[in-house]
């Protein structure tokens, strides 16, 4: 299973403190979690749960997000969490990363959204396209809450 954090252009060690240790804490106690991995980079950390394979992953899913529930509004407003069951979608074919010296994070996560994102949508065999990190313009921020 996997708990992905996202948290905009946040540095690691602010990640690590406030989003990623608080998340593998939460999640500790969940009936069957054998062993805890995360993975912190700038703005985005990934909690692996390994389970016992005899556990009911639907059920332990929602146990996770039972777990995480109480932690999130302790995590900065931005932080978004997405917790899933590890299938073979759950893994990346392709990734792409965007950086610039002149273009700001926020036009950068404009162009990924709402340029990029709609025309890979669009490719054959693409099944999902995820935009992550960066920093998502204010207006966007106010509209969606």
């Amino acid at each position: 299973m996997i708990v992905a954090l996202d948290n905009g252009v946040m540095p690691i060690d602010q990640m690590l403190v406030t989003i990623t240790r608080p998340i593998e804490e939460a999640v500790n106690n969940v009936p069957g979690l054998q062993q805890v991995r995360s993975i912190t980079s700038r703005g985005q950390a990934e909690v692996d749960l390994f389970f016992s394979w005899n556990v009911d992953m639907l059920q332990t899913l929602q146990l996770v997000n039972a777990a995480v529930a109480p932690v999130q509004p302790l995590l900065p407003p931005a932080a978004k969490i997405d917790t899933h069951r590890l299938t073979f979608a759950s893994f990346p074919i392709l990734g792409y990363s965007l950086t610039s010296d002149n273009v700001s994070q926020s036009d950068l996560w404009e162009l990924a959204t709402y340029r990029l994102k709609p025309r890979l949508n669009r490719l054959d065999g693409i099944a999902t396209v995820i935009v992550q990190g960066g920093q998502e313009p204010e207006p966007y921020r106010s509209r969606c809450r």
